[in-house]
C-alpha cells in the first residue's frame, strides 16, 4: 500500500491555479493544452477510484467542456481517487485500466506515476512550483523504468541522460519529459 495522498493534494494545489485563460496553453503533453490534461485527470481519477473499490462509480466523468465548478469537482475527484487506494482491499486482486488487467497493487502505481507526471505536466504548463514527495517518485520509478521505451507504451521515448540522473529528474527524463522545461521550483529531487 502507498499512500496516494501527498501527490492528488500537490496535483490539486496545481489544478486551483488554472485560470479560463490558461485552458488553451501547450503542455509538455504535444498533443494536450492544459484544458485536455485537466480532462484527462478527472478521467483518471474517476477510473482508478473505481479500480480501488473494485466497483465502476456511478457515472462517468465529463467528456468534454468543463463543467462550472471544475476546479472544485477535480480536487474532489483527486481526494476521492486517494481515498479509495487507502484500504488494504485496493490493492489485492486484479482488474483493468487501458484495456489491460493488471494486479491492482500495479495499477495503483500507476494511478499514482500519472498523477505525478501530470501534476508535474500542468505546472510546467502554468509555470508553477510543484512539489512531490520523493517516497512518490521512488515508487513510481520501477513502474516507469519497466515500460519507458516501449513502443506504444504510456510514454514518449526516454531523454538523454535519464541513465545518470536520479529521483525526479530521473522519472521525467524517462517519460520523455524534460526536466529543464518544468516549473521553476522542482523539490524532492
Amino acid at each position: 500500500m502507498h499512500d496516494l495522498g501527498p501527490a492528488t493534494a500537490a496535483t490539486a494545489r496545481v489544478v486551483a491555479l488554472v485560470t479560463d485563460e490558461d485552458l488553451d496553453r501547450p503542455t509538455p503533453c504535444s498533443a494536450w493544452p492544459v484544458r485536455d490534461l485537466v480532462e484527462h485527470l478527472a478521467g483518471l481519477a474517476w477510473h482508478f477510484a473505481g479500480v480501488a473499490r473494485a466497483t465502476p462509480p456511478s457515472s462517468p466523468p465529463p467528456a468534454s467542456d468543463l463543467p462550472d465548478g471544475w476546479r472544485d469537482l477535480l480536487a474532489e475527484e483527486l481526494a476521492g481517487l486517494a481515498a479509495a487506494w487507502r484500504t488494504e482491499e485496493a490493492w489485492q486482486g486484479s482488474d483493468e485500466a487501458g484495456g489491460v488487467t493488471m494486479p491492482r497493487a500495479a495499477l495503483g502505481i500507476v494511478a499514482l506515476d500519472e498523477v505525478v507526471l501530470h501534476g508535474w505536466d500542468l505546472a510546467a504548463a502554468l509555470e508553477v512550483p510543484f512539489s512531490v514527495a520523493e517516497s512518490d517518485v521512488e515508487v513510481c520509478l520501477p513502474f516507469v523504468e519497466q515500460v519507458a521505451g516501449m513502443d506504444g507504451g504510456p510514454f514518449a521515448h526516454p531523454l538523454p541522460g535519464a541513465g545518470e540522473s536520479a529521483g525526479l529528474e530521473r522519472l521525467l527524463r524517462l517519460s520523455g519529459r524534460d526536466p529543464a522545461a518544468g516549473p521553476p521550483s522542482l523539490e524532492g529531487r
